[in-house]
């Protein structure tokens, strides 16, 4: 990830403690195809899986839709994970159109945070992210995508970006 695809999701995570994401309708949902996303190590053994679901095929000047959904796989008591992502030049505009109001999520520029305020072990939530193209966008679209977590809400989002390690997700624009 470049520096400044870095300082934005940075700035996207800062801006986390208060604001919003985007979410997938059922006939995308239907042409999308499944990724994980790797949690950051922040304990010897992962506790934290996302799994991403995107569409293949974007149109020029379009919108594509990511299904997001983090579980917590194992980690014992209440946990807190920082959701991150970042989108390539082309886009236009990023929303978070559907979560839980527990979660709270920042957008900005092409980057975009989410605090999952809270997650028991075995829970899972659900977020949807759209990313609007700009009419002159053309080959591969690739955003990526990154969790990171911690078990105490007052955690440095710093530390945890630092430790996030993010997941390309590649798409080629029609």
């Amino acid at each position: 990830m470049s520096h400044f695809a870095t300082r934005l999701t940075a700035a996207a995570a800062a801006v986390v403690l208060g604001g919003a994401l985007l979410a997938q309708s059922p006939a995308a949902a239907a042409a999308t195809a499944p990724a994980v996303v790797a949690p950051a190590a922040a304990t010897a053994a992962p506790q934290f899986k996302a799994v991403v679901y995107y569409q293949k095929h974007i149109r020029r000047g379009g919108y594509t839709t990511y299904k997001i959904k983090v579980t917590n796989k194992g980690y014992e008591g209440q946990a807190y994970a920082l959701l991150a992502g970042s989108f390539p030049a082309g886009t236009r505009k990023i929303k978070v159109i559907s979560k839980p109001r527990s979660i709270t999520c920042g957008v900005e520029d092409r980057a975009f945070g989410c605090w999952i305020a809270s997650l028991d072990n075995g829970d899972t939530t659900t977020m949807t992210v759209r990313a609007w193209l700009s009419p002159s966008k053309r080959g591969t679209y690739t955003a990526q995508f990154g969790v990171s977590y911690a078990d105490s809400p007052d955690a440095d989002v710093d530390e945890l970006i630092d430790e996030m390690r993010f997941t390309k997700f590649k798409s080629k624009v029609v």
